[in-house]
């Protein structure tokens, strides 16, 4: 599980374009918005593909065999490196995948469910017990919700009942997507291009950090132009742009 410091220094470097690093194993690099749009990149399917978690597995298992799996038993890596055993187009496509975000040389041994990183002398290896670091690292670089850590000592039974609760939540959640409103990349390319920002060049972190930086400043510039009119103060609630955005 990360830590308070090392989720912040991940966070520091996305923005500035710098890797982080997976304990002493890898180098993890954000990528820029310009990479993922060129005629290529396989950003949007390595991504979606190395973050799946025990619930969409589930999913995928059910829609393809018409059976519930039993959640507990399901690990995302182990999942990704039995599959690739049994297809060797999907093998190589995985080890590329891995190799979107990681630059140097990669070996995947699905016998040993493992992922060498670099010579294989050196036994630098992406297993089942750092696998979750590793995507939390890319949820964090390409500004996605790191999972609530699984509680200290949890058992088996109440891992299951977690787990299914997440499964749950997630159909919700889906649902919930579908009714919203939803802006094209196109669309949020045109409005970064407006404020300034220089979308070809800038990390996925830091282009949706900046985008809600500057839609924060011109909220409270709204916000300070109305109460200056008049505005009843109780009934706005206004937050400084150049202050912390968290939600209090």
């Amino acid at each position: 599980m990360l830590s308070h410091n090392h989720i912040e220094k991940i966070k520091q470097q996305a923005f500035l374009g710098y890797p982080s690093n997976l304990y002493n194993i890898c180098q993890v690099r954000p990528i820029t918005m310009g990479e993922i749009l060129l005629p290529d990149s396989l950003y949007g399917a390595a991504l979606d593909t190395l973050l799946l978690t025990e619930v969409d597995i589930c999913k995928l298992i059910k829609e393809k065999t018409g059976k519930e799996p039993k959640i507990a038993e399901i690990k995302p890596l182990h999942y990704l490196l039995d599959s690739a055993a049994k297809d060797n187009s999907f093998l190589l496509e995985l080890q590329k995948f891995f190799s979107t975000f990681i630059t140097e040389d990669i070996l995947l041994l699905p016998d040993y469910k493992a992922v060498v990183v670099g010579s294989p002398k050196e036994k630098r290896l992406i297993t089942n017990e750092n696998f979750s670091d590793f995507q939390d690292i890319l949820r964090i670089q390409n500004v996605k919700k790191i999972k609530e850590p699984p509680p200290e000592n949890e058992s088996a039974i109440a891992r299951e009942f977690r787990l299914k609760a997440e499964y749950r939540d997630s159909i919700k959640k889906k649902q919930q997507e579908k009714n919203g409103e939803v802006i094209e990349i196109s669309e949020l390319l045109e409005i970064a291009t407006v404020y300034g920002i220089d979308c070809k060049n800038t990390t996925i972190y830091a282009f949706y950090k900046l985008l809600t930086r500057y839609r924060a400043r011109e909220k409270w510039q709204q916000d300070i132009q109305m109460l200056c009119a008049g505005a009843d103060s109780t009934k706005i609630k206004t937050n400084y742009w150049a202050g912390s955005l968290k939600e209090k």
